[in-house]
């Protein structure tokens, strides 16, 4: 059957995208009020975090969504060090939606911004300690003794020859109110922080048990899979879904208008029947008013960047002078359009009901999603609920609302659940991309060799405009994710500008792991290696001398050149790069040693150091930062999202390849000791990667590269 696409909601991408931007939900710094003359045997709940059953099980919701990170068991460590619980007999379960578990920086409950750690350092460790002391005290009031002679150590408490567990103190701890203030421990007497627990979803990822978005399974449940327009904007015309029906197992074939796009969705038994059916469509689609192409945005940007028309300034310290002597280096840099290419292809399953709805989803939108299927079904908040799923890679596509959308309306038009899920040339051509951009970087440098003027002019669209992000990221005028990694570098310049030209291609941009910092820390790190060799110096030497007053980030600097061997002789026809780049609270060097090989840039090992503030889980954070580099790295080499006549031109891993067992170097990481609280770690290690490579590129070649992916570029004959 087909169903009348008037009865599925519509509404405006700009409506769309403001009902799931970071809305709703205030954090609660502190603790819920205990229940006062709480029945016994009922849970100890002091704070949204830990629920203590009077049997002793003591369980820690994570309000954050796991994708391979580390914060199912990085969060739960910050808690149990405070409250000095028994690590080994802890239980851990993702926490509902709701506006307790909002995040302190976002104000509604998402996971981004390499931020989980770092937001949550004080929270957490503040829910711990307070409800230690609402144990102890418990204790000191049974035993009639002193609060400072009780003692707790692994989930029990002593005083003396006196023992109890935390759950026989459960009933009289729910009893006395919670303490305004605590005391938090001298990170020197860290018992659990700091160390290389195994991690807690190891077992169920490696033994298959853990669930996934794809996993989900309940009685009736149809999958669907949608067919979108081929071009770009392209509005549906027509189509004949007769074929489709005479597959085996298709329920239905609903059309389905999006905020953005128009669809027919096929509905089936399984997704092999749904794609089947899908395959079957006969659908006519009409010609988008502009069809959108790369090599004509390239054009337009260029021409923008050399003009300077329509530029806004982000940054400028000092006013630009003459100054007599030295030379002025002027150089343009590009990348491309990148897809996230998460390897579980997005899904999300919905049930919509009368009285309620419910998603089933690997998400990084928790609270934005429960918005959004309030705002496209009526339901008031507290009728939706979004139940976490393991995420197979984030890379911040999973924090767009797109699958989400189709699941709901579906759901919500057949009355039925239903499992939405893409393909992976669904999602590589839905148009979720990080930006195309175009920097024109200037400098000059004196006689000595010295920066005195540093001039950026950035190119590209805006990810905040006009989707709801304005409050989060818009400053002023700009959008700070388009110039973060230009208009924060770390050097000191007398001279200093960054402006920004928004160009608006009608290509929806999205976050992508280390979002600015991706393309401006390869424009801003590569410029800054091409003023080392104008001025004669080594790249490391002048980085240096142009951080004497950043202390921290001279450290590692330093770090990564003595991990790297910096100066020391390499193979013949081998050469290193090194890049520096400070993103989301973390500091990051890396030393890439490159050859070529057929024609082909050959990266054979990568050094990287980091200051990342204090270290929650040693383990955790070098995996982040080979993670974080090879997704670079990826980048770097091969990745490139065009459009030709409003189509995508690549579609699945033969053509947008990711990289190969063997193509990935070896990998050494190099943590700096640090006593600042805790930077991010999921995205920092991105950055640094393709400058480190191009540089490298360049000491062994002697030819700047200055537009990725290197795939496109030609080494024949060196």
């Amino acid at each position: 059957m087909t169903q009348d696409p008037e009865t599925l909601m519509r509404i405006d991408r700009r409506g769309f995208l403001q009902s799931v931007a970071l809305a709703g939900g205030g954090f609660m710094l502190g603790w819920r009020p205990a229940a006062q003359g709480a029945a016994p045997n009922t849970p100890f709940s002091p704070n949204p975090w830990v629920r203590l059953e009077p049997t002793g099980v003591l369980t820690i919701l994570v309000d954050k969504s796991e994708m391979g990170q580390g914060v199912m068991t990085a969060l739960p460590m910050l808690l149990a060090e405070e409250l000095d619980a028994d690590w080994s007999s802890i239980r851990i379960e993702f926490a509902p939606v709701g506006p307790q578990f909002a995040h302190p920086w976002f104000h509604t409950q998402a996971t981004g911004g390499s931020s989980s750690v770092r937001a949550m350092w004080l929270p957490l460790r503040q829910a711990g300690a307070g409800m230690r002391w609402l144990l102890r005290q418990a204790a000191a009031t049974r035993w009639n003794v002193a609060l400072e002679d009780v003692h707790v150590h692994q989930g029990e408490l002593s005083a003396g020859l006196r023992r109890a567990t935390f759950g026989g103190m459960a009933d009289a701890a729910a009893r006395i109110p919670v303490p305004t203030r605590v005391t938090l421990k001298d990170p020197k007497d860290f018992t659990l922080l700091g160390k290389s627990v195994p991690r807690v979803d190891a077992r169920v990822k490696s033994t298959g048990a853990a669930r996934f978005g794809l996993d989900m399974r309940m009685p009736g449940l149809l999958t669907a899979v949608v067919a979108r327009p081929p071009v770009l904007g392209a509005p549906r015309l027509h189509f004949e879904a007769s074929d489709a029906l005479k597959i085996p197992g298709v329920r239905f074939v609903v059309p389905l208008d999006a905020p953005s796009y128009q669809g027919v969705a096929v509905l089936a038994d399984t997704t092999w029947q749904a794609l089947q059916g899908r395959r079957a469509l006969s659908i006519q689609w009409g010609e988008p008013p502009v069809a959108a192409d790369s090599a004509r945005f390239r054009t337009e940007m260029k021409s923008r960047a050399a003009s300077g028309a329509g530029a806004i300034v982000a940054v400028s310290r000092g006013e630009e002078a003459s100054v007599p002597g030295g030379r002025t280096v002027e150089s343009l840099y590009e990348v491309p359009y990148l897809a996230h290419a998460t390897m579980e292809p997005l899904n999300c399953t919905a049930w919509v009901q009368a009285q309620g709805a419910q998603c089933w989803v690997g998400t990084q939108a928790q609270g934005p999603n429960q918005q959004l299927v309030a705002h496209l079904t009526g339901l008031p908040l507290e009728n939706i609920a979004i139940h976490t799923q393991y995420l197979g890679g984030g890379f911040g596509r999973r924090f767009a609302p797109d699958f989400v959308a189709d699941a709901v309306l579906l759901s919500k038009a057949l009355q039925l659940p239903v499992k939405v899920v893409l393909t992976r040339e669904d999602d590589l051509q839905a148009t979720y991309y990080r930006p195309m951009a175009i920097c024109a970087l200037r400098a000059h440098l004196d006689a000595e060799g010295r920066v005195t003027d540093w001039h950026a002019t950035t190119v590209t669209d805006s990810i905040a405009r006009g989707t709801g992000f304005e409050a989060a990221l818009m400053q002023g005028d700009v959008d700070r994710s388009a110039v973060e990694g230009l208009a924060d570098i770390p050097y000191a310049l007398p001279r200093f500008k960054t402006q920004w030209i928004p160009f608006e291609a009608g290509v929806r941009v999205w976050f992508w792991r280390s979002v600015g910092h991706s393309q401006n820390s390869f424009f801003s790190e590569s410029f800054v290696d091409e003023l080392a060799h104008a001025a004669g110096q080594d790249p490391y030497t002048f980085r240096r001398n142009l951080l004497q007053s950043s202390p921290r980030h001279q450290a590692v600097l330093d770090l990564v050149a003595r991990k790297a061997q910096w100066g020391t002789a390499l193979p013949a026809g081998h050469a290193r790069g090194i890049a520096l780049v400070e993103s989301f609270g973390s500091i990051v060097a890396q030393v890439a040693e490159v050859s070529i090989v057929e024609n082909r840039p050959r990266v054979h090992h990568v050094t990287i150091a980091a200051d990342v503030g204090r270290v929650v889980h040693p383990d955790i954070v070098v995996a982040q930062l080979e993670g974080g580099m090879v997704f670079g790295l990826t980048a770097a080499l091969h990745g490139q999202i065009t459009l030709e006549g409003g189509r995508v031109a690549q579609s699945n891993f033969h053509d947008y390849p990711l990289l190969r067992m063997n193509e990935m170097p070896v990998v050494e990481v190099v943590l700096a000791d640090s006593s600042a609280d805790p930077g991010g770690v999921g995205e920092p290690g991105t950055p640094p990667i393709a400058p480190a490579v191009c540089n490298a590129l360049f000491a062994l070649t002697g030819r700047r590269v200055y537009r990725l992916p290197l795939s496109e570029q030609d080494f024949s004959g060196v």
